[in-house]
């Protein structure tokens, strides 16, 4: 027994231990992420600055730059030296140009050269001298300046012809007052120069300086000057931002953590970026972290001293009632997986499991034998006195039953598990103060329902509510369609068992009703008594037609409209079985009848008088009816006349291959045959394909060539012999069949006869 005692002090050190640990953690974690978290601002407030700072340093050289440059190009002299070729004449023009384009290279300004170009006298002038511009070097990448529609501009080139150093350039044109371009100021500013107003190593990071295609101008690290950085990870929410400056933290999984902050220039477009990574702006507070961890453990400690103190308080009356548990319960000794609390928790449910399972199937066995009959008024009395049974004013059985499990996903070795959660779900939907327990008998769900002194009709609609509550309730958790019977209201118990029978025989219309049907006696009882209702003999007779006719689908829609009639009129259960029994009957007779045997509809898996009558809807009847007897009947009265017709065909056919010289008629055939006329002739038309009259005459044409090949009779003999009337109508039909006339069919097939015509048997 000590060692589940274990298990439960464990778990209430583990709490008290976990009440004073949990705060001093959560204590130190904040005091480490909040001085991160500080430090974070605070770097990220310092590079804002700085980026900030460095922008204004740079832009104030570059505006002095681009001041000077401006004043240069709209200075008289460079006016005037547009339209001068700079020769030996002008040679005081061009002294001055020199000293003006020295003066603009001031070590201030850290310009390595300014270049004054002259598009229309062909000359380029710089610190090296006047040379001809399409001979000189940098006449490719000035001719592309020339090209750009802006006046002023700032440009980075890596120009070959300086050692493919990076430069950034000032381009400014020259143009007449006509708007007509002259030449070209251009101004070489090594990036090397921009690079120096930009600190070579940051505490944390690096700065550098972008173009607007994202190339780099100038950096602390000089070997990044003129990367292309467009496809850099960390600068696509710096590109994809319309934001002038800003700040964010990049996670890429080529580098480590770092913050981007950045500020574009409104001046040129350029980018000012600063780059810091999150580990150097921390690693100030991992001292700060240590320390925090070295006090936490100190008062862990200390907490666990006390958590252990505390929990052998607490535990002493936890194991002076887990001891009189296992004395008053035989746990066995439990498990040891199991704390005490369990096996206390698990004495008292078991008890109190024990107890409610008892009372309840106490009180459903109660409520079976008052429904049989089986209690007496005394014992009725006394459970009303001691509160065991209510003291209703009125009470109704209500009697619930599945109508089919036909479509639903149940079979029927599922009916009695779906019958007793029915059950469960009538004891949750109904009230338990208006209704005794549910039970389950007879294949039925019945629920006893009542209550107070209500006024008149008011206690048959809260039946009747509680009534569609459970039949909704049923359809919507299990999917079932059921049939709900009521009975009388009854004032007392003793009279529970003629309420039951009631509530049985009202669930019984629920074949007339249709289906999802909750059913009052009264209201049934009250229709009955309004007229009685006769059986629906021309609808029975004309369905027997119909099958006579061998018509499955019009027998079919009678049987329906049959149905239909009858569930629509006011009669009781029995008389509805009563109809169903006698339309049963009249069906088997039109089979014996006509010659059919009971062995044809009996088979193995099919019954006859035990299932109509234990039929619960019209479809399942109707279904019932089509399949088990209309079906099986005309096909066994269509395979009695398949083979009758087939006899009688051959009959027929005897008699004209032997006597087809003789007068034969439908008629003649039908009265020795002892058949209709149009019976014989619809048979022999579907048996040979062809009707009488014209199988008839085409034999009498064969016989007719036989006697003119093998013959010589005259063709008026040969008609009379026949039976036709005149000779011409002979001629007339052998040349409609044969295309050629009697006599010319003759000619054919007997070369050199010497047979003449008859008089008048001119073949026209």
């Amino acid at each position: 027994m000590a060692k589940f005692r274990v298990g439960y002090f464990r778990k209430l050190f583990l709490f008290c231990f976990c009440i004073g640990v949990v705060p001093v953690v959560a204590l130190g974690c904040f005091a480490y992420f909040k001085t991160s978290e500080q430090l974070l601002e605070k770097a990220g407030s310092r590079n804002a600055d700085m980026v900030e700072q460095t922008l204004l340093r740079m832009e104030q050289r570059l505006k002095t730059v681009d001041n000077t440059q401006t004043q240069f190009v709209n200075s008289p002299l460079v006016v005037k030296a547009m339209g001068q070729p700079l020769d030996a004449g002008n040679y005081l023009l061009y002294e001055e140009l020199i000293q003006s384009l020295h003066r603009l290279q001031t070590y201030e300004f850290g310009l390595s050269d300014v270049f004054l170009i002259n598009f229309g006298q062909d000359w380029i002038l710089g610190s090296g001298g006047k040379n001809a511009y399409k001979e000189s070097a940098f006449a490719p990448v000035f001719d592309s300046y020339s090209d750009t529609a802006r006046f002023s501009y700032w440009a980075n080139e890596q120009m070959p012809m300086l050692n493919n150093v990076y430069h950034t350039v000032l381009v400014k044109k020259v143009l007449f007052s006509n708007l007509q371009l002259m030449g070209l100021v251009v101004a070489l500013l090594p990036s090397e120069e921009l690079s120096r107003m930009i600190p070579v190593t940051d505490e944390y990071g690096e700065m550098f300086v972008l173009d607007e295609h994202y190339r780099i101008l100038a950096a602390g690290n000089r070997s990044w000057i003129g990367t292309d950085q467009s496809d850099n990870v960390s600068l696509a929410r710096l590109q994809s931002s319309a934001e002038e400056a800003g700040q964010y933290e990049v996670d890429a999984s080529d580098d480590k953590p770092h913050v981007i902050t950045y500020r574009k220039s409104g001046y040129n477009g350029w980018i000012y970026v600063s780059k810091v990574y999150i580990s150097e702006v921390t690693r100030e507070s991992q001292a700060i972290g240590w320390v925090t961890l070295a006090i936490c453990s100190g008062l862990i400690l200390l907490v666990c001293l006390l958590a252990l103190q505390v929990s052998r308080s607490l535990y002493r009356p936890v194991d002076r009632l887990y001891g009189l548990a296992l004395q008053s319960a035989s746990t066995g000794g439990g498990s040891g997986k199991r704390d005490e609390f369990y096996w206390i928790e698990s004495t008292l449910h078991g008890l109190l499991g024990n107890q409610r399972h008892m009372s309840g199937q106490l009180r459903e066995y109660f409520t079976h034998k008052m429904l049989q009959g089986a209690v007496g008024k005394e014992e009725m009395f006394k459970r009303i006195r001691r509160q065991e049974l209510p003291d209703w004013r009125w009470m109704r059985v209500i009697c619930l039953q599945i109508e089919t499990l036909e479509g639903s996903r149940y079979n029927e070795q599922d009916k009695d598990l779906l019958l007793f959660a029915i059950n469960n779900i009538a004891g949750e939907i109904i009230p338990e103060a208006s209704r005794l327990s549910p039970v389950l008998t007879g294949g039925m769900q019945v629920t006893v329902v009542g209550g107070g002194a209500l006024p008149e009709e008011e206690d048959k609609r809260l039946t009747s509510e509680l009534a569609h509550a459970l039949q909704q309730a049923v359809e919507r958790y299990l999917q079932l369609k059921t049939n709900l019977g009521i009975s009388y209201a009854v004032e007392e118990p003793l009279a529970l068992p003629e309420a039951y029978r009631e509530a049985k025989e009202a669930m019984s219309y629920g074949i007339r009703l249709g289906r999802m049907s909750v059913i009052f006696l009264e209201d049934v009882y009250q229709e009955l008594a309004i007229s009685p209702a006769a059986f629906p003999q021309h609808i029975a007779s004309a369905l027997l037609e119909q099958i006579r006719l061998l018509d499955v689908g019009q027998a079919v829609t009678l049987l329906n409209e049959f149905l239909a009639f009858v569930a629509g009129k006011p009669i009781s259960h029995q008389e509805l079985q009563l109809y169903l029994m006698r339309l049963q009957g009249e069906l088997l007779r039109l089979h014996q009848d006509s010659g059919g045997t009971m062995q044809e509809l009996l088979t193995d898996d099919k019954r006859m008088l035990p299932d109509v009558l234990a039929l619960k809807t019209t479809e399942e009847i109707g279904h019932w009816f089509a399949d088990t007897m209309i079906k099986p009947i005309v096909a066994a009265m269509e395979r009695r006349r398949n083979k009758q017709a087939a006899s009688i065909s051959e009959q027929m056919l005897d008699i004209i291959h032997q006597e087809i010289e003789t007068p034969l008629t439908l008629e003649a055939l039908g009265s020795r045959l002892n058949y209709h006329p149009e019976y014989i002739g619809r048979v022999f038309r579907k048996e040979t394909g062809t009707a009488f009259g014209d199988y008839v005459a085409r034999q009498r044409l064969q016989l007719a060539k036989r006697y003119l090949n093998e013959t010589t009779m005259t063709i008026t003999s040969i008609s009379e012999k026949l039976l036709y009337n005149k000779p011409q109508n002979f001629i007339r039909y052998f040349r409609k069949m044969e295309g050629i006339t009697p006599g010319q069919y003759r000619d054919r097939h007997q070369f050199g006869s010497n047979v003449t015509k008859g008089e008048g048997e001119e073949e026209t």
